[in-house]
């Protein structure tokens, strides 16, 4: 068997998840995440990055991805069909051979993907210098390295995300190939293997960027940073006012600092947070509208109704009726103790 198709191979078999989540049509919790207590979790580490400082994996197929923020770099890469994912709420449709690139901390969830629909996920650690990831790369090189760079930085705000076309690229294409290959097959000397393939594809990157959305810190953002962890943390209680007094902004100068450096208002900023919050609360738990509308901040229903309207243009019953159906938990709990026997 040639490589390129022992690779499609590969990839094209069912995980032990996807074989759950085709059978039962809902989304595996197999991280065991909280969501009660954290409605947008962020995904941990301590799945990945077991022997190199980038790690690639397979995206379960046969379901939808709850929105989440990273603790990492993740490069998003269609091998096969399409998906459609939401980027700080920013609709974007993956077309195959089609590389999208996020910041640790934007808000990503990803719709429904098919059989057909295969989507790799090429993860970079970023609480290691920027220099002893890629010390071949000046951290100036291009965009691409400039995020990466960004992303080592922990007074730095991670709202960054590309999109790229691989389409007509042959070497960019081998390259991602190589990588996935190298990724998946934990071959020997994999981490140094992985860094050398990734910083030559990074280096090629720049000539086929199709759409950005970046905003690369500088010393007059450092400070927004604690600021926007503080939103994002109290979303369902805060207000402009209160973020205000706790921080010794002036009211109108912080909502313009948030607008200007966000791109949104501390309104839209909140909305679209405890939106992200209410779907995986949907998606994820049993919780009435009632409990969910108290969760996310609302003191009833019809202020969740219209955050449902305004941004989705249905009622919350409608989307939950449409998303709801998920594994039963036992399932999840036996999936997470296979885990711990295997490891």
């Amino acid at each position: 068997m040639k490589p390129i198709e022992s690779l499609k191979s590969q990839l094209f078999r069912m995980t032990k998840v996807e074989k759950l989540q085709n059978h039962f049509g809902g989304n595996v919790n197999y991280m065991d995440l909280d969501y009660i207590h954290d409605p947008i979790p962020r995904m941990p580490q301590w799945d990945f990055f077991w022997d190199s400082d980038i790690d690639v994996t397979k995206n379960n197929r046969f379901s939808y991805v709850p929105a989440h923020t990273h603790s990492f770099i993740e490069f998003n890469y269609m091998y096969s069909g399409m998906c459609t994912q939401y980027i700080n709420d920013t609709k974007t449709v993956l077309h195959e051979k089609e590389l999208l690139v996020m910041d640790k901390d934007v808000v990503q969830r990803i719709d429904y993907t098919n059989e057909n629909d295969i989507l790799i996920n090429i993860i970079v650690k970023t609480d290691s210098p920027y220099e002893e990831i890629f010390n071949s790369i000046p951290q100036s090189t291009n965009e691409i390295t400039q995020l990466i760079y960004n992303g080592t930085r922990v007074n730095s705000l991670h709202n960054n995300f590309m999109l790229f076309d691989l389409k007509n690229a042959e070497t960019s294409l081998n390259l991602i190939n190589a990588l996935i290959a190298t990724g998946i097959n934990h071959a020997r000397h994999r981490s140094e293997s992985l860094r050398f393939i990734f910083s030559a594809l990074i280096l090629g990157l720049p000539s086929l960027i199709t759409y950005k959305s970046i905003n690369f810190a500088d010393s007059s953002s450092d400070d927004l940073l604690p600021i926007l962890k503080y939103i994002e943390k109290n979303f369902a209680t805060t207000t402009l006012s209160n973020v205000s007094a706790v921080f010794r902004y002036n009211t109108n100068y912080l909502g313009n600092k948030i607008k200007a450096n966000t791109g949104k208002t501390f309104n839209e900023l909140i909305e679209r947070r405890r939106l992200s919050a209410a779907q995986n609360l949907m998606l994820k738990t049993n919780l009435n509208l009632s409990e969910i509308s108290e969760t996310v901040g609302y003191q009833n229903s019809s202020s969740l109704f219209r955050l449902f309207k305004k941004y989705l243009k249905t009622t919350p019953s409608e989307y939950k009726g449409r998303v709801h159906p998920k594994v039963p938990e036992y399932i999840s709990s036996q999936i997470n103790a296979k885990k711990r026997e295997d490891s």
